[in-house]
């Protein structure tokens, strides 16, 4: 029942407003993202979101988990015929959970789009459709919603936390969270159980590489998880191809493959560096970042020894949770944390330092800003420190310097 309740609490804060909006659109609505997120728990909010708006009746639900080894033995299609003989619904809502087990799904959520009957909810833990084909017959067909781990927000909701980052009692009060939810941060299981927080991570970890990559895209157990390992370690770094084949002796193509697969179950995402030019984003070096700092303090490090990097990648996923497009630029001498893209245009640059007070971190932050803003055609950016808040003013250009978890709670609003 504990599950059940943190589930549904989230899920109706906020994912569910956005499927609410999708009701009625004839397309299959596939949901995505990494194991344990909660998208099981989305369905159930989804169900009882219809039967409390009188949308269907009970007798017009299906609901088939394919985590159910039971299930995904059987043809889907001779699943759908049995709910129609025994339950004989006036209209249908089917709702297929981890889909890339089951039997023969595609050609039935394909004639029910055609011939227009009902709603179609997938969940998957993948951005890939497996084979491939799956991709191809969705296409046109699908709407695809990406659900995260826990924001700052839903962590401060679930706790039932209301704090105003105002006055100092209260900042101090929710720098304290913060410093939690980098800790521990955003998957819900961890936060019902979190005296064996890392215990249920470790398994997550292990989870993701065995049924998730290995199971799906058939590769070397060991060769993918000492992979996955280094780069949730390095959280914040640049990467090449050529480093980890050194690293690894592994081919280039393999250790590719490895990156694109651990990236589409969301383990893990590459940042690449702003250019207008295809050539040179692809050739160049990556930054890298994990789906939780909590996994990350699991397999890396804790955030006693280093803030930095973790700061940087709550950053990240809450601007990919906010569906964002991502980039890092570098100047000739300086880097630019990311270049925050919406609607193809930039919409700002951010930099990321726990800390302003050393001058040599200082004029670091701002000078790459400056140059970036410069080269880049823009005249605002942001700094996002641990606890330190002020407005520079350089020419034309203006860099504001906002506490995490004035930016996060913000960003939440928006």
């Amino acid at each position: 029942m504990v599950g059940i309740w943190w589930g549904s609490r989230r899920a109706y804060w906020d994912a569910l407003s956005d499927v609410e909006k999708l009701i009625g659109i004839p397309k299959a609505k596939v949901i995505i993202g990494v194991r344990r997120c909660g998208k099981s728990t989305l369905l159930y909010q989804i169900i009882d979101y219809v039967l409390r708006r009188g949308v269907a009746r009970p007798d017009d639900i299906v609901l088939m988990n394919f985590d159910d080894a039971r299930l995904s033995t059987v043809s889907t299609e001779k699943l759908y015929e049995s709910f129609i003989e025994t339950q004989k619904p006036k209209k249908v809502l089917i709702f297929l959970d981890e889909v890339h087990k089951a039997r023969d799904w595609i050609s039935l959520v394909r004639r029910l789009l055609d011939m227009k009957i009902g709603e179609i909810f997938i969940t998957d833990s993948c951005s890939y459709y497996i084979p491939q084909d799956y991709a191809r017959v969705l296409t046109g067909r699908k709407l695809e919603i990406e659900l995260y781990p826990f924001s700052f927000k839903e962590f401060l909701r679930f706790y039932s936390v209301d704090v105003k980052p105002h006055g100092t009692e209260s900042r101090s009060l929710i720098r304290g969270y913060l410093l939690d939810f980098l800790r521990y941060e955003g998957f819900p299981e961890v936060h019902v159980y979190r005296h064996i927080w890392k215990k249920i991570l470790i398994e997550y970890f292990e989870d993701i590489i065995t049924k998730d990559v290995v199971s799906r895209f058939s590769v070397d157990y060991q060769k993918v998880k000492d992979l996955a390992y280094y780069l949730i370690s390095n959280v914040g770094q640049r990467i090449t191809l050529r480093k980890l084949r050194n690293i690894f002796g592994l081919g280039l193509e393999t250790i590719d493959k490895y990156l694109s697969y651990l990236e589409a179950v969301y383990m893990l995402f590459t940042v690449r560096r702003y250019s207008t030019k295809a050539k040179e984003q692809i050739i160049a070096p990556k930054k890298i970042y994990a789906i939780d700092t909590g996994l990350a303090n699991v397999i890396g490090y804790t955030p006693s020894e280093n803030l930095g990097p973790l700061l940087e990648n709550l950053v990240l996923i809450e601007l990919k949770r906010r569906g964002f497009k991502v980039f890092y630029y570098q100047t000739e001498d300086k880097e630019v944390d990311f270049v925050v893209m919406e609607n193809k245009r930039i919409k700002t640059l951010i930099n990321v330092a726990y800390t302003l007070e050393e001058e040599k971190i200082r004029k670091r932050e701002i000078e790459g800003l400056i140059k970036g803003m410069r080269e880049l055609g823009t005249s605002e950016s942001l700094i996002i420190t641990w606890d330190e808040e002020e407005t520079i003013h350089l020419g034309s250009k203006t860099i504001r310097v906002l506490p995490a978890y004035e930016w996060l709670l913000m960003m939440d609003q928006e």
